[in-house]
């Protein structure tokens, strides 16, 4: 309006003049108005016009970028897909890497000893590097229920809160992110989209709390949680933190949810170098928090 310009579905119009100016890509409809292109992800009047002007939008991560899914589940636990099955449709994926992160208290009585051969033997051979992971309860104490002797031996830990939601998560979760083995904090919030409200967490203290330990937090890509929301994750980014994107799957078809994952990703402003699991396994390691020396 300032500019005397009229938009509308033929074009952009100079009122003055009548001259109508049309475009056959959204770049070019920018480009005139004197705007870098804004990804749609972007597009919610939170700060993006004034970056475009200034030519400072993020290159935004992309599916392409997640080389490897650090948070699933098999029926070693209470996945609906046998750990072969899994592990197949993520080489079909293309993943370098790949965690199996069964529920620990599934993992009981010589179970957890069981799949560790289990992934070993099927890891063999394969163009794929398998990691031995497991998805821990944080008590309403902040402990973790595994023991760090049996937690040295995973490659990759999760910690969750599964139960007594209202009952002190953000002192939990601070306490668990003390444990020198967990590498990150499942689905923060608890929420289930429809079903159940997020807790009341302090997110601004666990952000804090996550840049002093060296743990991360994931964006869950399971779409009844996509949790860390995309404000979350902003604040997450904008502190300086850095995210995992996975998708928490069950069976196979879940593995394609890190599409969602990426997509809140990209609504959060993140970057490919903003997300763990855009690099190769041995650089996740060096990233990580070190691990106390056995």
């Amino acid at each position: 309006m300032r500019r005397g310009l009229s938009v509308s579905e033929y074009g952009v119009t100079v009122v003055e003049t009548g001259e109508v100016h049309a475009f056959r890509t959204e770049q070019e409809v920018y480009a005139f108005l004197g705007y870098a292109w804004i990804p749609p992800e972007l597009r919610e009047n939170s700060g993006e016009l004034q970056a475009a002007r200034a030519g400072e939008l993020p290159d935004l991560v992309e599916l392409a970028d997640v080389r490897g899914d650090l948070h699933t589940h098999t029926t070693w636990s209470d996945g609906k897909d046998a750990l072969e099955a899994m592990v197949a449709q993520a080489m079909h994926l293309g993943y370098d890497y790949y965690a199996i992160c069964d529920h620990s208290h599934r993992l009981r009585d010589g179970r957890l000893e069981q799949q560790t051969e289990a992934i070993e033997k099927l890891g063999e051979g394969l163009p794929i590097q398998l990691l031995k992971g497991i998805e821990a309860n944080i008590r309403v104490d902040g402990e973790v229920d595994v023991s760090e002797e049996e937690l040295k031996t995973r490659d990759w830990v999760v910690a969750s809160v599964h139960s007594s939601f209202d009952r002190n998560p953000t002192e939990r979760v601070l306490a668990a992110m003390e444990n020198p083995y967990v590498d990150c904090i499942g689905h923060l919030t608890s929420r289930k989209i429809g079903r159940r409200e997020p807790s009341g967490i302090d997110v601004g203290r666990v952000i804090e709390k996550a840049l002093e330990t060296g743990t991360f937090l994931e964006i869950n890509s399971q779409p009844d949680r996509l949790d860390l929301t995309d404000v979350h994750a902003r604040a997450a980014r904008e502190a300086g933190l850095k995210l995992v994107i996975d998708s928490d799957g069950h069976q196979v078809s879940a593995l394609a949810y890190v599409e969602l994952g990426v997509g809140q990703a990209r609504r959060a402003w993140l970057t490919k170098d903003d997300v763990v699991n855009t690099r190769q396994w041995k650089q996740v390691e060096k990233l990580r928090k070190r691990r106390p020396r056995t």
